[in-house]
């Protein structure tokens, strides 16, 4: 009996697994095929000749504007993810092992914070970035991603600490150590999963955002990869699938890679940092 248990649940999870990967699946082959093949009907699972061809292009188009694109999106997502993690560490230690006046009612007003959604504030933001001489510059994207993504990161690091005795610190304290010291060396090596998964958070919301990236970055030195992306593959006579394709398999990448080496601390983070 609990073979077949085991047998079932394996195929059910397989089909699963099929379908969630076979939208990556698709677009990879898409990027594989030349123009001519990509339109064919009924379309293909497998191309007939592989050509690298819309890699190419995608790179070197308007000499090499992709590059700049992808180079812009690497310096804000990295900016955002540090901006993150040091206001998130701070604040989620005060509230959880400081006395901090209010801690509980600030703690309520940054739990609602995640459920206002950044449609209802573009005109204010746009208004109030416009007043300080901030649009159109990679430093107001960087102050509205950190500012969207810090209230679940200090609840997540505030509940990460919840989880380390008190006894820890206070046994540090007895010994001499003084409050940065406690928290640099005793307390924050305790919390390396939750970091990793707050920098994880931040770099994909950051990387894969489009809306604050074509309001808030409209010059073309800026642009973050997606935005520059769809200007270069979707026009007014129709999309270039091989290019929308090849870029969007690029600008994969530096993501995975970032999960590749962080995943062992993924999970143990959300389950530690987010759930109490």
């Amino acid at each position: 009996m609990k073979r077949k248990h085991r047998t079932a649940k394996f195929i059910t999870n397989s089909i699963l697994a099929l379908i969630m990967l076979m939208p990556l699946y698709w677009t990879f082959i898409t990027a594989l095929k030349d123009k001519n093949e990509i339109y064919e009907q009924p379309p293909s699972l497998f191309p007939e000749r592989i050509s690298w061809g819309n890699f190419q292009e995608i790179l070197m188009r308007n000499d090499g504007v992709f590059l700049t694109y992808l180079k812009n999106s690497i310096v804000t997502t990295v900016v955002t993810m540090i901006v993150v993690a040091i206001v998130s560490l701070l604040a989620g230690y005060a509230f959880s092992k400081l006395k901090v006046a209010g801690g509980r009612i600030w703690m309520l007003l940054i739990i609602a914070a995640l459920m206002i959604p950044f449609q209802t504030l573009m005109i204010p933001l746009y208004s109030i970035m416009a007043n300080l001489h901030l649009t159109n510059t990679r430093l107001s994207m960087i102050l509205i991603y950190a500012t969207f993504q810090t209230p679940f990161a200090v609840y997540m690091m505030k509940n990460a600490f919840d989880m380390i005795p008190d006894g820890l610190r206070d046994a540090a304290k007895i010994d001499g150590a003084g409050e940065m010291t406690v928290f640099w060396r005793v307390m924050m090596p305790t919390t390396w999963s939750s970091i990793a998964t707050i920098f994880i958070y931040s770099a994909y919301t950051t990387w894969n955002d489009y809306l604050i990236a074509v309001v808030f970055a409209n010059n073309e030195a800026i642009k973050t990869f997606n935005v520059g992306l769809t200007n270069m593959a979707i026009g007014q006579y129709g999309t270039e699938w091989g290019l929308l394709t090849a870029g969007s398999l690029i600008g994969l990448a530096p993501i995975m890679v970032l999960f590749v080496f962080l995943q062992k601390y993924f999970i143990k983070g959300m389950l530690g940092g987010a759930i109490k």
